[in-house]
């Protein structure tokens, strides 16, 4: 049975995905906004990594690992992920859209799994399934993974930036 701690850091995690998928939606609904794949990976990627610092995963031992998954081709969980014949149908929005369906019914499959062997979910597993998706989607739309992580670092980086002023607004009131 998993902790008080860990099952909210899973609450957490899902609620982040929902975040996600309402982000890229209250982009799209501004015509001003050009939206493509890449932006939505930005979304991702930085919503994963502030995840990680949330709970205290390092998001450096992620990549190490997936990067060990794919010298090693065995993993199963990730392995079976192809979004390649969808990526070329419709534009970057529908196949972003198809590839958070997989991430969510590879999570399904992963929880199915783990419930067979009567062991918890935990947000370790449920991160590298997460990062493992979008990783495979980077590389089949052809993005750069190390300009999306600049991208997601400047990213983080402002909000640093803007965290002190809206700390010492939130002091003045």
């Amino acid at each position: 049975m998993p902790e008080k701690n860990e099952t909210s850091n899973l609450d957490i995690f899902f609620e982040m995905i929902d975040s996600i998928e309402d982000d890229v939606s209250d982009l799209l609904d501004d015509e001003s906004n050009e939206v493509g794949g890449y932006e939505c990976l930005v979304i991702c990627f930085n919503s994963l990594r502030l995840y990680c610092d949330e709970v205290g995963i390092d998001f450096g031992q992620i990549e190490d690992q997936y990067h060990e998954f794919e010298i090693s081709k065995t993993g199963e969980i990730i392995g079976d992920f192809d979004i390649d014949g969808n990526s070329k149908r419709g534009n970057e929005i529908e196949a972003f859209s198809r590839m958070m369906e997989k991430v969510e019914e590879s999570l399904a499959a992963f929880e199915k799994r783990r419930e067979k062997k009567d062991e918890p979910i935990d947000e370790w597993n449920c991160v590298f399934i997460m990062y493992g998706c979008l990783r495979k989607y980077c590389e089949e739309m052809k993005a750069s993974y190390a300009d999306l992580m600049l991208d997601v670092s400047q990213i983080q980086s402002d909000l640093e930036k803007d965290m002190p002023a809206e700390q010492s607004d939130d002091n003045i009131n």
